[in-house]
């Protein structure tokens, strides 16, 4: 994944319309609690293996900033910046039924989910079809 150039700089992500439909059915459906994209290498054996995560949580985790997006509050662990791309597009596929993350330069995840923590406990959302 390609690291970000001159570590700063302000992360932009745009959510398409498909993708803002199914990211905004998973949040009304988990009122109260904040998006955050992480980086997610838990089980993976590797932080370099992580998969990227959309997370639904009560509270954010670790230092966090806004990622500026076209109209979706988003949050990022400013440690996981270097994981991310400083320009990237979540999108929704529809044939997949998933959210799909890219950049410009590169498909940084083909299947996203949506993982809603509770507590201790998380479940996995699966994006439907609108």
């Amino acid at each position: 994944m390609a690291k970000m150039k001159n570590g700063g700089s302000s992360m932009q992500i745009h959510v398409t319309d498909a993708a803002k439909h199914t990211l905004q059915q998973a949040m009304d459906a988990n009122p109260g609690k904040k998006a955050q994209l992480r980086y997610d290498a838990e089980g993976c054996g590797c932080a370099v293996s992580g998969v990227p995560t959309i997370w639904l949580a009560d509270e954010l985790t670790g230092q966090c900033e806004a990622i500026e997006t076209n109209g979706l509050p988003l949050y990022i662990q400013t440690s996981q910046k270097v994981f991310f791309d400083e320009e990237m597009t979540i999108d929704y596929n529809e044939k997949a039924k998933t959210l799909v993350l890219k950049s410009p330069a590169e498909m940084l995840s083909p299947r996203m989910s949506i993982l809603v923590k509770q507590g201790e406990t998380e479940s996995e959302s699966k994006a439907e079809s609108h």
